[in-house]
């Protein structure tokens, strides 16, 4: 199931989500129109989930995958435009378990297609290349809170996980494969302080003989 996603606020930051996605909108757009046909892109994980939010942005990641012949020559073409991230993005969030499923990384200012958008003054764009396709890589972001994304026309949308977690603000682990990822669980739960994390194998209340006796 896959659910779109109004962006609302009443809160203090409310004038940035919208002005942002705005920016983002077009940032996909222009990196669509560079593409060869039959490519797709999409604006995911956490810009679009903080203008669900409310909030504004730290930075816009745009997944995008191309043709498997086309990959070594966007990549070259990408490495002469922008800066190359060497990051290993498996312990970023992004539902990378391994390098396999990316291609390649790039990032610039924002203001360099959007110089006077001032929502984005200090806004990264990072360009994420993966070797699948790029909605499959969203759709299996490891936390579950990660899984909405923004397409070319600017609509939303998120799948099931995403919207139960933001119904019940309960944070899920769901594809960890080699080690709890602390340093992205910190980030996340020090942005979303209403929210409870929930770990995959988590089986709920212990059954009463298995309880410590508290005396009441």
């Amino acid at each position: 199931m896959i659910t779109d996603i109004k962006i609302s606020t009443t809160l203090s930051t409310g004038m940035f989500p919208k002005a942002q996605k705005a920016v983002a909108k077009k940032h996909l757009n222009l990196l669509l129109n560079k593409l060869p046909e039959g490519s797709v892109a999409y604006v995911a994980g956490g810009a679009p989930r903080d203008w669900h939010h409310g909030w504004g942005c730290r930075d816009i990641d745009i997944f995008y995958s191309v043709n498997h012949w086309h990959k070594e020559e966007v990549t070259s073409a990408m490495n002469n435009e922008y800066t190359t991230v060497a990051n290993d993005y498996s312990y970023n969030g992004y539902g990378v378990n391994n390098n396999a499923l990316l291609h390649s990384v790039h990032e610039y200012d924002a203001k360099k297609y959007s110089p006077k958008a001032k929502s984005t003054k200090f806004t990264k764009i990072q360009l994420i290349q993966t070797n699948i396709n790029a909605l499959a890589v969203i759709k299996d972001f490891p936390i579950s809170l990660s899984r909405i994304w923004m397409s070319k026309d600017g609509n939303i949308s998120c799948c099931h996980m995403y919207a139960e977690s933001y119904n019940k603000r309960i944070i899920n682990e769901l594809n960890e494969t080699h080690g709890w990822n602390y340093v992205y669980l910190n980030k996340i739960l020090g942005r979303f302080s209403q929210y409870t994390f929930m770990p995959r194998g988590w089986q709920g209340q212990r059954n009463k003989a298995e309880q410590i006796d508290i005396g009441f």
